[in-house]
């Protein structure tokens, strides 16, 4: 019997890890799907989709939920409640009112003090710049339309706009603020970058595409606002840190493949931006390693676009190299370049420091303006308003942005800079800035791209204005 006692044992042991892990999948794969579901129900209904298009949609959201490590943290949450009013409730059936009020300090009390304090301290560090800036409304417009600065300087001042679909009233304060032009970029998504893998535009989504936008065309009417349409492919799978900077395929019926595919959905945005009489289409965005691996397919592409589309034409070429190697701008109206040059080292460089940096990085623009006698347009600039943003202005909102510094002022000087070395440049055709994100949902204490809330928005107006 001695020796049967550890074997009966481990099978007891073995049973309750068994049920434990029983326990929480239960809660894990329960909560998944409830998450999931209600995720199906809101796309179908927020955006009046076909039970066919809510599913391409959705399962695209699946892959990219499922590839997220905050996903999961999140659908673990309810088990941990469920472990914690257990052990709680079991504090109680052991020692009454005594274990309860204990179990209840030592598991639920001081550790929501914690993360209170702990939170509030975190805050309180992310909010302590100072920065004195006095917001100048003698620079905005208060007329009833744009006062069209670019019959004057040929130049456009652009921003990109999301989440307005309810909120036009975005439309008149970005024409306050004299902004002329506001850039639309529907997503293309794409599972990996090395597959054809690119989700094509039913004729559903196209149709809510075509509502949605000739609300805002209409809009922008009334204000003489005039528009860009930029397309980009989001990839799905971020393997390996993969962009659609480095989409490559692997064989040459691949290639054939994803042009097909490329050429089919961008046609359909070209006949949209025709037939709602947009001002302006970009052909892509930074498909890099396309570019360089097969320019011939992009020409012909160019002039498929053309036989559709009667506006101006550009491509948004990464600033890093792409924009000086792209063999096809003289076929384009204009050189587009996503412009986030690094303009320091430093957390926190003074205005001197970016402005050289402009300098140097104009000296290289301004050649291949001179190599094809074609005008600079910026398709995108932005910084976000944290500490050290001018130093990679590129990179994309994490995790890391919850917990830095939040810094309006270094934005601030970002823009600064630029419109003091780059936008009285007569090879310079505009900007595009990155970001606005609609009507309220900004009051500036944030370190996102957004401008909204923020002083740079005021400085940008004041630049705008002549």
């Amino acid at each position: 019997m001695r020796e049967c006692y550890p074997t009966f044992e481990k099978i007891y042991n073995m049973k309750i890890k068994i049920a434990a892990l029983r326990l929480f999948l239960w809660f894990y794969i329960s909560t998944t799907f409830v998450l999931f579901m209600l995720t199906f129900f809101l796309i179908l209904h927020k955006n009046n989709y076909s039970v066919g298009t809510t599913v391409v949609f959705f399962q695209a959201f699946v892959v990219n939920m499922l590839a997220s490590a905050l996903f999961h943290i999140i659908a673990t949450i309810p088990y941990l409640i469920f472990l914690l009013i257990r052990s709680v409730i079991f504090d109680y059936k052991r020692n009454k009112i005594k274990g309860l009020l204990k179990g209840s300090l030592l598991k639920i009390f001081i550790p929501v003090m914690a993360l209170f304090i702990g939170n509030s301290v975190l805050q309180s560090y992310r909010l302590s710049e100072v920065l004195d800036y006095t917001w100048d409304t003698s620079v905005e417009n208060n007329f009833t339309k744009v006062n069209n600065y670019y019959s004057i300087d040929n130049k456009q001042r652009g921003i990109h706009v999301f989440n307005i679909s309810e909120n036009l009233e975005d439309i008149e304060q970005l024409k306050t603020n004299n902004f002329e032009w506001i850039t639309l970029a529907p997503f293309i998504n794409q599972d990996n970058y090395n597959e054809p893998s690119l989700r094509l535009v039913s004729d559903d989504s196209y149709n809510n595409m075509l509502k949605h936008y000739k609300a805002i065309k209409e809009e922008c009417d009334k204000y003489g606002i005039k528009i860009m349409l930029k397309p980009h492919i989001w990839l799905q799978s971020r393997e390996k840190e993969k962009w659609r900077s480095d989409i490559k395929m692997e064989s040459e019926e691949d290639w054939n493949t994803w042009f097909e595919n490329y050429n089919e959905t961008i046609l359909k945005y070209a006949e949209l931006a025709e037939k709602l009489q947009l001002e302006q289409f970009c052909i892509g965005t930074e498909l890099e390693a396309t570019v360089y691996e097969k320019p011939d397919q992009w020409k012909t592409l160019i002039k498929r676009v053309k036989a559709t589309y009667k506006g101006k034409l550009t491509y948004a070429a990464n600033w890093d190299n792409e924009y000086k190697e792209v063999p096809f701008w003289d076929e384009l109206d204009y050189i587009g370049v996503q412009a986030y040059f690094p303009i320091s080292t430093k957390d926190d460089p003074t205005l001197l420091e970016l402005e050289n940096y402009w300098r140097k990085h104009a000296e290289e623009i301004v050649l291949i303006s001179s190599k094809y006698n074609k005008p600079i347009l910026f398709t995108e600039l932005g910084y976000k308003s944290i500490q050290g943003t001018s130093k990679k202005p590129w990179e994309w909102n994490g995790l890391k942005n919850m917990v830095s510094k939040i810094s309006k002022r270094e934005q601030l000087l970002c823009y600064q800079a630029f419109f003091n070395t780059i936008w009285e440049e007569p090879w310079f055709h505009g900007i595009h800035i990155w970001e606005w994100q609609g009507n309220g949902t900004s009051d500036g204490s944030n370190t996102n791209f957004t401008i909204e809330g923020k002083p740079s928005l005021n400085l940008i107006a004041k630049y705008f204005k002549i």
